[in-house]
């Protein structure tokens, strides 16, 4: 077994690669096996733990159960896949892929990023050399009716300083369950401290169970506790005079407006009591503008429902009226992003950034395209503008809508390369399938934190060796297509030659650098506290909006119902995290929930819903819906609201490898009953507008595992 490429004796300092936070570790390998000590003291990515993903990934080296090991091409009649070489893989892929170029323009090629796509700076240069801009990260898949909402009401979307505040708001967003342990540390300090903390969600999740109060909102109608909230803030004058008077026009058409969302009708809507809006909205004037309602990330507003743009735009307007932006304890400024430097385009050619607008960004103008938009290359697959697709360290087929309509549609396309560590359903699908190295086998490079008033650089540096030696890390991937595709050039420079370029303008030395983990650049920065920070034309926060008229929200705020509404005896099929999921891999997902104890297999029910259609808890049932059917076993909980069906975020009995026998397993995934769709105004996946029915196994032989 390999050992761990330590110096001098000592243990190596990376950061962990299971999510964005880059949580810092000191590696060695003990028995086999990778081991992390933390915390790293100093580490602008310290960390007390790792959470339940973090450590799962410590064992994914030498975990070779869906492991691609080898490039591998599809048969023709579609059978299976055979191993080829390195240089046979390149070849035929360059082929084709200047074929679909000469045939068709270099905007006919796109790729899609995931969150582990370290190599993501090899991959941009890849499509620009080859004159495509169609380059599409995950937030699309996320947040981006949430983001949306946020550019064009605040013009960034804000951090909450949970640390100073005396009240905080989250809807559909529960640390405990999917954040960091520093994230969860400081809730809890939050907590010693006497801030108050609000959760809004239909299901009592790891956040609303530390919670002061838990609102049990309807499914989608998150929205209506918001305006109702607002409601009471203008009616019994509890907002921000000086902020709404300084940094807002519009709010008198506000006002008139307001007036009906009182909180008996947010009630009859979001079925919160009134009572209880009420009582929020005075908790959090009580302690402005050091009270904040979290911007949220994906949960329930990310991309869930057709509402959740307008959602993002009156979580702006609460904040607004608390006075909170810009404020300590509220809703920070924007960072100021810390500027790495680049190669030097003197020593090392540069490809020309392509001028054509990526695709899709003609039908979502208001769409940020750098963060947006990677969802709606299935409309560009089906009009016939996108022909051939690289997906890298991403699973488009499972993670971006109805599994079974995104595989049908992937398979329109001419060519299909996927880029990975293990099989998937999108991998299973394409056509050339070359295997990655995981985030413990190769240096990751540079990354970024921006603390209160500083800047500090990290770096990622490799534990292990590379473990199998037919795989390969992303870099040497496209510079090897680069150099079968003819586009070499932009390619002869080393990971530490661009290292040493990005740290370059701080006068930081690259040796010291990687040895030590981390450095800092000297670079000082303004506090995000203070004046308001509103980057939008003017200054100003239009609460009464033009942009939002001609998208079809009003000028104020207007109530807008979720889609799809589910009739009598139906139920919308919701999810969430628990913390140790994995989005798509139902694997690893599988291998967390055993550690933890839970049921990946369940799906959780209100109790007295259950009990009227007599299911028991542990029942196993199925969901149906015009969707298909999946058998799943029941957890029945008073903790839920009635009108919906929790799962996991998890990948369900569909999905790949849920079964060693290629079976349909237990277990429900959360986009298996939700129709394709993509929001008119921002491309999301719409992933909770959906509805099925809950129908009891009649023989009793059925209703066993």
């Amino acid at each position: 077994m390999a050992s761990a490429v330590e110096r001098d004796g000592r243990a190596v300092v990376t950061t962990c690669g299971g999510c964005y936070a880059d949580c810092a570790f000191a590696a060695h390998v003990e028995d086999g096996r990778v081991v992390a000590e933390l915390p790293v003291p100093g580490h602008p990515c310290a960390a007390r733990a790792l959470c339940a993903r973090g450590r799962h990934r410590l064992d994914m080296p030498f975990d070779e159960r869906d492991r691609i090991l080898h490039p591998m091409r599809r048969r023709r009649d579609g059978s299976g896949f055979d191993a080829i070489t390195w240089d046979e893989a390149f070849a035929q892929i360059a082929e084709r892929l200047l074929g679909i170029v000469d045939e068709r323009g270099p905007r006919a090629l796109g790729m899609t990023l995931g969150v582990p796509s370290f190599d993501r700076y090899w991959a941009y240069r890849l499509m620009h050399a080859l004159g495509s801009p169609n380059v599409y990260g995950a937030d699309g898949a996320c947040e981006v009716s949430r983001l949306t909402g946020w550019e064009h009401s605040l013009g960034y979307s804000p951090a909450s300083d949970l640390a100073h505040t005396g009240c905080i708001m989250y809807l559909g967003r529960s640390i405990v369950d999917s954040s960091t342990m520093g994230a969860v540390d400081a809730l809890n300090d939050a907590r010693r401290r006497g801030a108050k903390i609000i959760v809004v969600d239909p299901r009592r999740s790891g956040s609303a169970a530390l919670a002061d109060r838990w609102l049990r909102v309807r499914p989608g109608c998150d929205l209506a506790l918001l305006l109702g909230i607002a409601h009471v803030l203008i009616a019994e004058d509890l907002y921000d005079h000086e902020f709404v008077t300084r940094y807002t026009t519009g709010f008198d058409e506000l006002a008139q407006a307001a007036r009906a969302w009182t909180p008996e009708w947010a009630e009859s809507m979001c079925d919160v009591p009134a009572a209880e809006i009420a009582a929020t909205a005075r908790d959090l004037a009580a302690v402005a503008p050091a009270a904040v309602v979290d911007a949220g990330f994906h949960g329930g507003i990310g991309i869930a429902y057709a509402n959740s743009t307008q959602t993002a735009r009156a979580i702006c307007l609460v904040d607004v009226l608390l006075g909170c932006i810009g404020h300590a304890g509220g809703a920070l400024n924007p960072p100021t992003p810390l500027v790495l430097g680049d190669l030097d385009p003197v020593r090392f050619a540069t490809p020309s950034m392509p001028r054509e607008p990526k695709l899709g960004s003609e039908r979502y103008p208001l769409v940020d395209p750098v963060r947006g938009l990677c969802t709606t290359i299935g409309q560009s697959i089906l009009a016939g503008d996108l022909r051939g697709l690289i997906v890298y360290a991403s699973n488009p087929g499972a993670g971006y809508g109805n599994a079974q309509a995104w595989l049908g549609i992937l398979q329109r396309l001419d060519l299909l390369v996927t880029i990975d560590i293990r099989w998937s359903e999108t991998a299973r699908a394409f056509d050339f399938v070359l295997p990655d190295v995981t985030y413990l086998e190769a240096d990751r490079g540079v990354g970024t934190v921006t603390g209160a008033n500083d800047a500090r650089v990290f770096y990622r540096n490799a534990v292990l060796p590379v473990q199998h030696d037919d795989t390969r890390p992303g870099r040497e991937i496209f510079a090897g297509l680069a150099q079968a595709c003819g586009v070499g050039e932009y390619f002869q420079f080393t990971p530490d030659d661009l290292a040493a370029a990005q740290v370059a303008p701080f006068g930081i030395n690259l040796d010291e650098f990687k040895e030590r983990g981390w450095a800092d650049t000297g670079v000082a920065l303004p506090s995000r506290t203070g004046e308001p920070v509103i980057p939008l034309a003017g200054g100003k926060i239009a609460l009464a909006s033009d942009v939002w008229e001609r998208a079809g929200l009003g000028r104020v705020p207007i109530w807008i119902a979720p889609m799809v509404e589910p009739g009598p005896g139906m139920f919308r099929l919701i999810s969430g995290n628990r913390p140790f999921e994995s989005h798509t891999s139902r694997r690893l997902a599988a291998q967390g929930a055993a550690e933890a104890g839970s049921d990946l297999n369940a799906v959780q029910m209100n109790a007295d819903v259950a009990a009227r259609m007599g299911i028991v808890d542990g029942e196993i049932v199925e969901l149906v819906s015009d969707m298909g059917r999946d058998r799943v076993r029941v957890e029945t909980t008073p903790y839920l609201h009635p009108a919906c069906i929790f799962t996991s975020a998890a990948p369900g009995g569909r999905s790949f490898g849920a079964d060693p026998g290629g079976a349909q397993a237990l277990g429900v995934g959360p986009l298996d009953h939700t129709p394709l769709r993509w929001d008119p105004l921002t491309g999301a996946a719409l992933t909770q507008e959906n509805a099925v029915r809950v129908e009891k196994i009649a023989a009793r032989e059925d209703n066993k595992d």
